[in-house]
């Protein structure tokens, strides 16, 4: 088995017997966003702040998270779903800061103190595939807490204008961002799907047993493949039933 094989593979939990009855189909015929999480240059190139995760690497390759994100926005516009990327600085100089907060944000740039205000502008600026593939209809969310992008944006108040009902997750960091957002997702009322070989972790051993306790606990976890597949099946039964879309 080829890396690239090997790494779609591993990236999908075997799904807990608890989602058998839930018709996924079912749950992204209602209105649903596509919501991409930490699309930076801080973690998505060689340059960024947060390139010893080497992320910027692993993402690229063949079916791996990016370009199986891609795919996902594509298959969501095309279901007429909405889509939604979000970034962030890792630069929090100028945040209010909790004594907790300082001596954390300190620590993460303490080797970056020569960069300019544009080294960290183009840090927290969206990485380049994200930013070509991104539509002038799409969501550029910029969140500013520890890892929780519902909080201190105005995401829910999106989500409740466009009427969503299902979030579906891909991004980074899987452990953090990607899992706190699954669980508030589904403690405010949403269904959450979490699309897991669209995701990765800083450290990559840190995936798979993330991935299981999400599908365990709080949302089900599915591929890039059947995210599409279903997403167009969704598509097909709401517009059988002239039921609106997310746009």
């Amino acid at each position: 088995m080829n890396i690239a094989v090997r790494h779609a593979a591993s990236k999908t939990p075997t799904p807990h017997e608890q989602w058998r009855e839930l018709d996924l189909a079912e749950t992204l015929a209602y209105p649903t966003l596509l919501l991409v999480v930490g699309q930076s240059n801080s973690i998505l190139t060689p340059t960024g702040a947060q390139a010893h995760e080497r992320l910027w690497e692993r993402t690229r390759l063949p079916d791996g998270p990016l370009p199986n994100t891609l795919r996902l926005a594509e298959a969501a516009r095309a279901a007429e779903q909405r889509v939604a990327w979000t970034r962030y600085d890792i630069y929090r100089k100028d945040y209010p800061q909790t004594l907790v907060d300082k001596a954390q944000y300190d620590f993460w740039v303490k080797d970056k103190a020569d960069w300019t205000a544009e080294d960290w502008k183009r840090d927290a600026d969206l990485v380049a595939e994200v930013d070509q593939a991104r539509r002038p209809e799409d969501l550029v969310l910029f969140y500013a807490t520890l890892g929780n992008v519902f909080l201190g944006t105005l995401l829910t108040q999106h989500l409740a204008a466009w009427g969503v009902r299902t979030i579906l997750l891909a991004g980074y960091h899987l452990n953090w961002c990607i899992e706190q957002a699954a669980r508030t997702a589904r403690d405010i009322g949403f269904n959450p799907i979490v699309v897991g070989d669209a995701t990765a972790a800083g450290v990559e051993a840190d995936e798979a047993p993330t991935l299981q306790r999400i599908d365990t606990f709080f949302a089900p976890v599915i591929s890039t493949d059947e995210a599409v597949r279903l997403l167009a099946e969704g598509a097909e039964r709401r517009r059988a039933r002239g039921w609106p879309t997310a746009l």
